[in-house]
This record gives structure tokens, C-alpha cells and sequence, in this order.
């Protein structure tokens, strides 16, 4: 008989669906701070990873080309639950963390085999992440799903507070926020810092979708001198980027995906960031951009479409500008208008930054994770002894 130690209960496995997400990576890095031995299993859908040790835990790569993003990954699903069920069997946590719907029914099975204890994160909720059209019987169906699923976990974590009006009706035992904030690059060295140059860069780092407001942003670079734009990541449309027309190309800057270290430091060096979501998509109005926190860790400007609910937080630290998606006429005059006004700038930045430090440091974020956690694993201690 296997015995139970301390080092059992705090045994913890993350699954995530996406290699190209840091989110999941911030949570084990911080559980394996506080003494937990952190396994994280993902599908890396490039298909060049097996196995890595990472800032004190260790990754787990299932190696299966897939799109990000297309309904067409469904037919991968299968072999990624199958994948997934086997590790979580094999594996002696006493604690798994699902992220997604797409990792949470394969952990569902093994918290009833196995009792073990079950968080689950909602970066995504999965229905309304669905392409528009996508059949509506099918849509409400994976919410009933997702919602009946929560009931069985443990503890659940959402990404913003607004998220609830997604799950609303679901039985949740215990509900922690965790903002897509990062931890502070710049901490006891910041400087915002905003001045009248000739040029101003903007910078976008994330997926690389029309649903991002790219195209727009394009046909205002095209008109609009004195602006350099800046972009990373990758995604269905990266091919606009690299293949971008002559007169694009010595104003546009595509670098592809990057560390997330060097996000942070083409943040630091941008002078503007924008979020824009097309609202059409239902998930998209719940956006809790990582730029947004991005922007305000680092002291920068955002510009965000009024439809998606991060703009609440943007007018309310007064950290950015607002516009409504779409209309490229009023993302240029808020570009226009930024460039011209360094103090605005500089203004918008420093909003940012204080309301990083007071409401959204991810030092703050950390203590409710770790104190959900605890939680959990003293109730392990009691019940396995």
C-alpha cells in the first residue's frame, strides 16, 4: 500500500491546450515557489517539444501538430483526452488543475477514480469562444456542459470578475479572480517616460487573428506617417504579416512568435499598445486582455473597443483610450492624438502603472491562488490520514 506523505498532497498537475499561452506557466511557477512539486502537461500543436525543467517544475509535452483556433482541431481532440488521461492516471498529484474545457472532462475522470482534488481555470469559456457560425443547439450544448462540470470541481478561478455572467447558474464550491496581470518586470526601477519624437511604436503581441482588429490597424498605418507598428505572435492570419505589400513594410515590423521576456521588453521600449476584440464573437466581450495588464505593469497607453467589458477597467483607472471596434477613423485620431500628446501619454501610463501596484499586482494574485490551495491540501491531509 502506498503511503501518503506530505510531499504527496502537494503534488500538483497544470493541463493546458495551448504551448503558446504564459498564463499557465505564471500559476507553476508560483505553486513551485511555495514548495509544491509542479508537473504541467501541454499540447504543443507545433509538435517540436517532449520535455523541459522550467523555473523549478517540470513540462510535459504531448507533441501533436494541430491548428490553434479551427474548429478542425476537434478531430485531434480524442488522442490529446486519451494523452491526457493516461498521464493524470499514472501520476501520483493529489491535486490536478484543468485550464479550458478542453482539458477539464479527461481531469473530471480521474478526480472520480482517483479522489483526488480538482481547480479548474476558465480562461476561455468554450461556448462562447465558438466561431459565429458555429450551429446555436451545438453552442448551448458545450455551455451545459461546461457549467455542469464546474459542479464537480473543487475550486474554480476566473480570469476577470465580469467572467461570472458566463457561468452563472453553475454550482461552484469556491471562486478565486485571477487577472491576466504579470508579475513586475520593472519593479523598484520604473521610469514612464514620454517624449515628442518624430516616430512612435506600436506594439501588439498575441494571436494573430482578423478578430484582433489587425486589418484596421493596417489601414491606418498605411495613411498615417510617423507611426511604426510592431508585431508578434502567430496565428490563422499571420500569413497578412508575412507577406505584406511593399508599401507596408518599411512602416510594419513582424517578428513572430517571441519569449514572453521579450514581450515584456518591447512593451517597455513601445510608446502605444492596443487590445481591440471583434464583439461579434460572444467570448470576445469578456476579454481580459494580458495586454491591458501589459500596458499597466509597464506605464504604457492602451488603446481598447468600447464593446469588450476590459474597457470597465480602462476608464475606470483612466489607463487608456477607448474606441469603437471597427472604425478606423476613430483608431487613427487615438493614435493621432497619443503621438501628438506626450503628457497624455505619459499621464494614461502612470494611471496604469499605480493601478498595477494598488489593485492588479500579480503579488496580489499570488496570495489568493496559494491561499485557495492551502486549503485544499489541508483538507487532503485530514481526509488521507
Amino acid at each position: 500500500m502506498k503511503l501518503h506523505t506530505r510531499t504527496n498532497y502537494r503534488t500538483v498537475i497544470l493541463v493546458r491546450s495551448r504551448a503558446i499561452d504564459p498564463s499557465v506557466h505564471k500559476v507553476a511557477k508560483v505553486l513551485a515557489q511555495n514548495n509544491y512539486n509542479v508537473k504541467l502537461l501541454i499540447w504543443d500543436r507545433k509538435g517540436e517539444k517532449y520535455f523541459e525543467k522550467l523555473n523549478g517544475y517540470s513540462v510535459r509535452y504531448f507533441s501533436i501538430k494541430a491548428p490553434y483556433d479551427k474548429v478542425s482541431v476537434a478531430f485531434y481532440l480524442p488522442l490529446w483526452w486519451l494523452y491526457e488521461f493516461f498521464f493524470l492516471l499514472l501520476s501520483d498529484a493529489k491535486i490536478i488543475h484543468a485550464c479550458d474545457l478542453d482539458t477539464l472532462l479527461p481531469a473530471i475522470t480521474i478526480k472520480l477514480i482517483k479522489k483526488v482534488k480538482l481547480c479548474y481555470t476558465i480562461y476561455d469559456f468554450y461556448a462562447d469562444n465558438l466561431p459565429k457560425s458555429f450551429p446555436s443547439f451545438a453552442r448551448k450544448l458545450i455551455a451545459w456542459i461546461e457549467k455542469f462540470s464546474i459542479g464537480l470541481c473543487d475550486a474554480i478561478f476566473i480570469v476577470d470578475p465580469t467572467r461570472y455572467r458566463q457561468i452563472k447558474g453553475a454550482r461552484i464550491k469556491s471562486i478565486g479572480i485571477l487577472y491576466n496581470s504579470p508579475p513586475d518586470y520593472v519593479e523598484g526601477r520604473f521610469a514612464s517616460k514620454s517624449s515628442a519624437t518624430r516616430e512612435v511604436t506600436l506594439f501588439y503581441a498575441g494571436l494573430i487573428d482578423r478578430s484582433r482588429g489587425l486589418i484596421d490597424i493596417l489601414k491606418v498605418i498605411r495613411n498615417l506617417d510617423g507611426v511604426k507598428l510592431i508585431i508578434a505572435g502567430s496565428g490563422p492570419d499571420e500569413r497578412i504579416f508575412k507577406n505584406l505589400p511593399s508599401y507596408l513594410k518599411h512602416k510594419v515590423e513582424y517578428v513572430g512568435f517571441i519569449p514572453y521576456e521579450e514581450v515584456m521588453k518591447r512593451t517597455l521600449e513601445a510608446d502605444i499598445l492596443f487590445a481591440l476584440y471583434d464583439p461579434s464573437i460572444p467570448n470576445n466581450i469578456y476579454a481580459s486582455p494580458n495586454k491591458l495588464f501589459e500596458a499597466m505593469m509597464c506605464g504604457k497607453p492602451i488603446i481598447v473597443n468600447e464593446e469588450i467589458t476590459a474597457t470597465e477597467i480602462v476608464k475606470k483607472e483612466r489607463c487608456g483610450l477607448v474606441v469603437p471596434y471597427g472604425n478606423v477613423e476613430a483608431i487613427k485620431g487615438a493614435i493621432i492624438r497619443l503621438k501628438r500628446d506626450p503628457k497624455l501619454r505619459l499621464m494614461l501610463g502612470r494611471n496604469g502603472r499605480l493601478a498595477y501596484e494598488k489593485r492588479y499586482n500579480w503579488k496580489l494574485i499570488e496570495k489568493k491562488l496559494i491561499s485557495t490551495y492551502r486549503e485544499l491540501n489541508e483538507f487532503l491531509a485530514r481526509s488521507l490520514n
